[in-house]
């Protein structure tokens, strides 16, 4: 009898305790998958995962190096916020290619290494892309500059020892899309938030990330100090005349686009770029795709090829959109032997990029098949219902289809007061509830 007794405390006691290590073994199996997903982007290491009841898990101390690049990226930590559901009942054999219905991934504290610059000059070269959309105001920083900063304006603009960090939430519809936020954030410099509604081609539970379908992407910018320091570094160019900077920085998007599209901005348009170029701005953009295209091949784009194949238009007020439309170049008030300079370089450039585009060779590696669980109803708040969810993180689609993220603080008279928090500047937007397509709560 006293054995029987002892093996039924040994048989609770393990019913009691396998879950729990049912719950951390998989954690850690999920951490592990998500990094070997991940070493398609580059080669990584880390020193530790932990993991908490909340669905919480922690990657300590990674090194990251992006192909192609010798310097690389020293991280204090990842976190990965998920269903704890998801991780108590997933089979760890299928961990590997299993992902739950919605997921954040924050990179916190990233900074680049001092062994190599090769990160920083794709920077200066690139204008801050991906990080920032509209070139950074790259044009005219120096007189001759263009599309990318000078080497000595570049020191002055972006430090060795800025702090980047990064967030990125996907969530599955109902009818099998993939909502996607990517937030990019520059300690004390700016934050940029790239969103839009990927669709797959196969069933509602399987996702192929590189053959997820885009037409559409919603970009906002909210500027924390970056615009001020570029201007600091760009005036000295301009014997410390903001206005002269500005100025020149417009005149030389006009020159670029008659060199190269033999169109022009007209004045609102011209007028709206040099007022995004004051410090403290805030702006969004909805950039719509001619032609829909795989993720794959977003990530790969080149911002001039992305705008050349789209039609972009920038918010003027919370609700209202001016699409980017060229004009017909006002000959009498252009230089007409520069004019002819300019199309002469600009048949050159389409020649070589014809020739390019015929040695051009795609390549695919081969994708990878994920499936997705969970529930996705639960998420969705009623329109009368958001009284009920005040100061809870929620994620809202107006009709036009922009997506806003944050914290709801208010609902009265019609509007609701959202406040958007980044990890060093926060935005406040109010929104008619009649101009809300829907409502999602997150975690």
């Amino acid at each position: 009898m006293k054995n029987k007794f002892i093996g039924l405390i040994l048989v609770v006691g393990l019913l009691l305790v396998y879950p729990t290590w049912r719950y951390f073994s998989n954690a850690n199996i999920f951490a592990k998958a998500l990094i070997n997903h991940a070493s398609a982007l580059g080669e990584w290491s880390y020193r530790s995962i932990n993991s908490s009841f909340d669905g919480k898990l922690t990657i300590s101390g990674l090194t990251f190096t992006p192909n192609n690049y010798k310097q690389h990226f020293e991280i204090e930590s990842v976190t990965i916020s998920t269903s704890p559901m998801f991780l108590l009942k997933s089979n760890a054999s299928k961990l590997g290619f299993l992902l739950p219905e919605s997921l954040v991934i924050s990179v916190n504290t990233a900074v680049l290494s001092k062994n190599s610059s090769s990160i920083q000059d794709a920077l200066r070269e690139d204008s801050m892309w991906m990080l920032m959309a509209g070139f950074a105001g790259s044009f005219g920083c120096n007189r001759d500059s263009y599309l990318s900063f000078d080497k000595n304006t570049w020191k002055d603009i972006l430090s060795e020892d800025q702090v980047f960090n990064l967030d990125l939430y996907y969530a599955r519809e109902e009818n099998g899309s993939m909502d996607v936020d990517l937030t990019l954030d520059a300690e004390n410099l700016f934050s940029s938030t790239w969103s839009s509604n990927l669709r797959s081609s196969y069933n509602d539970d399987q996702v192929i990330f590189d053959e997820l379908i885009i037409d559409k992407l919603y970009y906002s910018y909210l500027d924390n100090g970056f615009n001020l320091q570029r201007n600091n570094a760009c005036m000295k160019n301009y014997k410390s005349s903001f206005a002269a900077y500005r100025l020149s920085s417009a005149e030389h998007v006009q020159k670029y686009l008659r060199s190269h599209f033999a169109k022009e901005m007209p004045s609102v348009l011209i007028s709206w770029y040099q007022r995004m170029l004051a410090p403290e701005i805030e702006f969004n953009a909805i950039i719509t795709l001619d032609e829909r295209r795989y993720l794959s091949d977003i990530y790969k784009i080149d911002q001039k090829e992305l705008y050349e194949n789209s039609m972009v238009e920038v918010a003027t007020s919370a609700n209202d959109y001016l699409p980017i439309t060229l004009k017909e170049i006002d000959f009498t008030q252009v230089d007409s032997e520069q004019l002819q300079k300019e199309n002469q370089e600009r048949k050159k450039r389409e020649e070589q990029a014809r020739l390019e585009k015929l040695k051009l060779k795609k390549e695919r590696r081969k994708p990878k098949i994920f499936t997705t669980r969970g529930n996705r109803k639960v998420r969705k708040v009623a329109l009368n219902k958001l009284s009920t969810v005040i100061n809870r993180k929620i994620r809202v689609k107006t009709l036009r289809g922009r997506p806003i993220t944050g914290y709801l603080r208010g609902v009265k008279d019609g509007l609701i007061s959202i406040e958007t928090i980044f990890k060093t500047g926060r935005a406040e937007i109010s929104i008619e509830i009649e101009r809300i397509a829907s409502v999602e709560l997150m975690k």
